[in-house]
């Protein structure tokens, strides 16, 4: 693993801007925003890329709400905002846009598309994630997530993790999207939890 690290001065905080990288590929990088004035117990987001609402606005999603969310509260509270270069919950940005579009043709929600294209639902691994929490010498943290998968993934890896709820009120646009995380996906998402 290659490193490197700079200062970034955002709208939401001033933060150490890492980069770590496996390899040559883009995917092989994960960039971290570090604001290391927490005490004991830091914060930490770990976003996948969605390069559609994140840098095009998509209103279909809350990826774009989560990251600046996240981004407001670890420049605030301190912590760090891990962030996966893999879209498409990684299995890559043109799947992914399969996938948008078999949705739209077929009206399938995103779990049925990527089942019809044979992928899984939710490829991400987070032992380079893991590294990266023990290369800060963390031990234990307080994960900004709804996805149970991130939990577990980490605490496989030796990491004590203490859930944060990151939830974002659902929208007409986003509504569908949400629910199917929720409901097929197992997200704990408490707008959609029967």
């Amino acid at each position: 693993m290659e490193h490197s690290t700079t200062t970034l001065k955002t709208q939401l905080g001033r933060f150490k801007f890492h980069c770590f990288s496996w390899g040559e590929h883009e995917e092989d990088n994960v960039l971290v925003l570090e604001n290391d004035q927490f005490t004991d117990v830091p914060l930490v987001r770990v976003q996948s890329a969605c390069y559609s609402a994140e840098i095009f606005g998509s209103l279909d999603c809350d990826c774009h709400a989560q990251l600046s969310e996240s981004q407001r509260l670890i420049g605030e509270d301190g912590g760090y905002l891990i962030y996966m270069l893999c879209d498409g919950r990684g299995a890559g940005l043109l799947n992914k846009v399969r996938g948008m579009a078999l949705g739209e043709k077929e009206g399938l929600d995103t779990s049925d598309a990527y089942r019809k294209l044979g992928l899984p639902q939710d490829p991400r691994d987070y032992a380079r994630v893991a590294e990266i929490i023990k290369y800060f010498d963390l031990d234990r943290i307080h994960l900004l997530t709804n996805n149970p998968r991130k939990i577990e993934g980490l605490e496989s890896a030796g990491i004590t993790v203490e859930r944060v709820p990151l939830e974002i009120s659902s929208t007409d646009e986003s509504r569908s999207y949400l629910e199917t995380k929720a409901n097929k996906m197992g997200h704990l998402l408490s707008e959609f939890m029967k």
